[in-house]
């Protein structure tokens, strides 16, 4: 077993160490931006599985009536729950936890101080604001916010266009990669690919909620939505081109 533990540890750690690179140099994960993602899923669950199952091999090996030694010493028990303590730590620490300005677009909704209004099929919340704003806040008090700075700036399909693409990083979860990613960064920094990966898995939500949106709406009016909400910025010029 502690061969098996030992294999399973080396590829997980392989896993991990590949999985970034192979993923953050890649030209098609521009074209398939979701199936990046459910890739770069695959590859953490497999190493994170791997990692914890090698580890649990290398440890039981030759005990198996007692695998942690818990009668022998007290002590194998403390360090189990300290271990136990730790991969909480981390489950806790991969949960989507909005920011300030997600916190207070929640309470926005909550109060009914931004009224709601139905565009394709989706409530929006609207919020008085003079500049552009469009988000998606996930969880059961959360949806989608944009400003009426924005709005008014919009045509109608261009406006369906936004919240399309906001509605879709709610349906497919998109702030859960996002965090996964970003936890795993700060994590273990000293991981080749950690910070490429979390810079791409935030670039690729993007382009995967764009083909949502364009699938729903037309390219050319999420366009035309991209170039107005964020053209000036580095992503929504790369965007804009993408969907041209």
């Amino acid at each position: 077993m502690v061969v098996a533990g030992v294999a399973l540890i080396a590829l997980a750690l392989v896993v991990v160490v590949v999985a970034p690179r192979v993923l953050t140099r890649s030209a098609w994960t521009i074209d398939r931006p979701r199936t990046a993602l459910v890739s770069w899923s695959v590859a953490v669950v497999l190493g994170v599985v791997g990692f914890v199952v090698g580890v649990a091999l290398v440890v039981v090996a030759d005990r198996p009536l007692d695998p942690f030694r818990l009668v022998e010493s007290p002590t194998h028990g403390l360090n189990l729950g300290v271990a136990l303590l730790g991969v909480a730590a981390f489950v806790v620490a991969v949960r989507v936890r909005p920011g300030a300005e997600h916190e207070a677009v929640r309470q926005a909704m909550r109060s009914g101080a931004a009224p709601h209004r139905e565009i394709d099929g989706t409530p929006v919340a609207l919020v008085e604001a003079d500049h552009a704003l469009a988000c998606a806040v996930p969880g059961r008090a959360g949806g989608v916010l944009v400003s009426t700075g924005l709005a008014d700036l919009l045509r109608t399909d261009e406006l369906e266009a936004v919240v399309a693409h906001e509605r879709a990083h709610l349906t497919q979860r998109h702030a859960v990669a996002v965090a996964v990613a970003e936890s795993i960064e700060r994590a273990v920094p000293w991981v080749p690919g950690a910070r490429a990966m979390a810079r791409s898995t935030r670039v690729l939500v993007e382009f995967a909620a764009d083909d949502a949106a364009a699938r729903r709406v037309g390219r050319d009016a999420l366009r035309r939505a991209v170039l107005v909400a964020d053209g000036t910025s580095a992503l929504g010029a790369i965007r804009a081109s993408r969907l041209g």
